[in-house]
């Protein structure tokens, strides 16, 4: 399997389109840490801002992404009427989420410089004006169309502190594949640094500065969602727990506890409500 597929195979997320026509007013965006949101932009202009003071005018098609939900506002100028469709994008475990992390604050792409997404954004502007069955398919490929951006991130190489930065750098790749495919043996640093033939000081320092965390800290998060995968699919605590690379069911309990905030049952049964 390619290395986006395993990941977006780990770090879950759903689209869900919460607003699909003709927009000539102003909306305000606060960011929650659960959602990032998505507007395509049929036809503008659209004015974007932030807190920061960045702004940006989109009068073309075009797609502009907050992943981790930035806040934000979207205006319509006044006289003009956009056509737009937004949809929020639900991470698994919010703002934490890697795949979440790892994308800029904000990405704007215009459909003439889209490449393969421009076909889907073509589809979704398309199944816009549909009927029946229009809102699965509207969900769904935008699904589709959050992979794609992702890999046009890694392909086009602009890759922010994160983990497609750290899938790109030879070294640090191999110590990444080992941790995703081999979580349960006992990692400690110094086999890590020697997976990615580096000493330990230097794997420290350039897995912090490429990835954003240390070491430590990515291999723990890792061990997490992938218990998290294994208790959905109704693996028992403490099997999970050895597939995650934890020495004891207690160990893992505190680990994720600690990391979730609360007990791996009790973190069950809210996903499961």
């Amino acid at each position: 399997m390619d290395k986006i597929s395993s990941l977006v195979g780990r770090y879950s997320f759903n689209a869900r389109v919460f607003f699909n026509g003709s927009f000539c007013d102003a909306t305000d965006f606060v960011q929650d840490g659960k959602v990032g949101h998505l507007h395509l932009v049929r036809a503008g202009p659209v004015d974007f801002s932030s807190p920061d003071g960045a702004s940006f005018r989109v009068d073309e098609p075009a797609m502009v992404l907050y992943p981790r939900g930035s806040s934000h506002r979207l205006a319509v100028p006044n006289g003009h009427t956009a056509a737009l469709l937004c949809a929020t994008i639900a991470f698994e475990d919010g703002a934490r989420n890697l795949l979440a992390r790892m994308l800029p604050d904000c990405i704007c792409l215009p459909l003439r410089e889209g490449g393969t997404l421009r076909q889907t954004l073509f589809l979704l502007f398309a199944e816009a004006n549909q009927s029946q069955g229009r809102d699965v398919i509207l969900d769904r490929l935008c699904d589709v169309l959050m992979i794609q951006v992702m890999r046009h991130q890694f392909e086009s190489g602009q890759l922010p502190v994160g983990l497609l930065a750290g899938l790109a750098d030879r070294q640090l790749a191999l110590a990444l594949e080992a941790i995703h495919t081999r979580a349960h043996e006992p990692w400690q640093l110094e086999g890590l640094a020697r997976v990615a033939c580096m000493s330990r000081a230097r794997f420290t320092e350039h897995f912090r500065n490429v990835v954003g965390l240390p070491p430590g800290e990515y291999l723990t998060r890792w061990r997490i969602t992938l218990a998290q995968h294994l208790l959905l699919r109704g693996m028992p605590v403490k099997t999970a727990s050895a597939e995650a690379g934890y020495a004891s069911p207690a160990a893992f309990t505190r680990a994720f506890t600690a990391s979730v905030g609360v007990s791996p049952r009790q973190w069950l049964h809210a996903a499961r409500a």
